[in-house]
């Protein structure tokens, strides 16, 4: 097992390129209360409230995987997994949670695609969690994300 300084945890909770944590993402993240599985189910649930799914296909295949939280927050729509995990990851750091991106591809049907989902450094353990689904698994090893997916990236 890897020791986790408090330093390595650190680097965890700064902003990517996609996750900026602007005014915006302050204002909505500073009414997430409670302790961090309460903050957690808070973000997943104003998720589940307040962005939908974008259904024009061809939009979809324009905007995948090039917008940031800010900008899909103010649109209110996904092209799926990976948006809503790039606004749970932003959402967690904002709140001080530490959290990585977490990239599979789909170990039966590779060429079909991937799924995204998050960890989070919660009472000193990464959790796995995936917003799509409303799921959280504390082992993440032993997620149907590990099984069903080869590991491709962590950011």
């Amino acid at each position: 097992m890897i020791n986790m300084t408090s330093k390595n945890i650190k680097v965890w909770l700064k902003e990517g390129e996609q996750s900026k944590i602007t005014s915006k993402i302050r204002k909505i993240s500073s009414k997430f209360k409670g302790g961090n599985f309460g903050k957690i189910f808070s973000i997943l649930n104003w998720i589940e409230s307040n962005i939908s799914e974008e259904k024009d296909r061809k939009k979809v295949l324009k905007i995948f995987a090039s917008r940031t939280a800010d900008q899909l927050i103010r649109e209110r729509n996904d092209t799926g997994c990976h948006d809503t995990t790039v606004i749970l990851v932003t959402f967690l750091r904002a709140v001080g949670i530490p959290a990585k991106y977490v990239l599979g591809i789909d170990k039966k049907s590779p060429t079909r695609g991937g799924h995204c989902v998050a960890e989070a450094y919660v009472n000193k353990t990464w959790i796995l969690i995936d917003p799509g689904e409303f799921k959280l698994n504390l082992i993440p090893e032993r997620s149907s994300f590990y099984k069903d997916n080869y590991l491709v990236k962590k950011g």
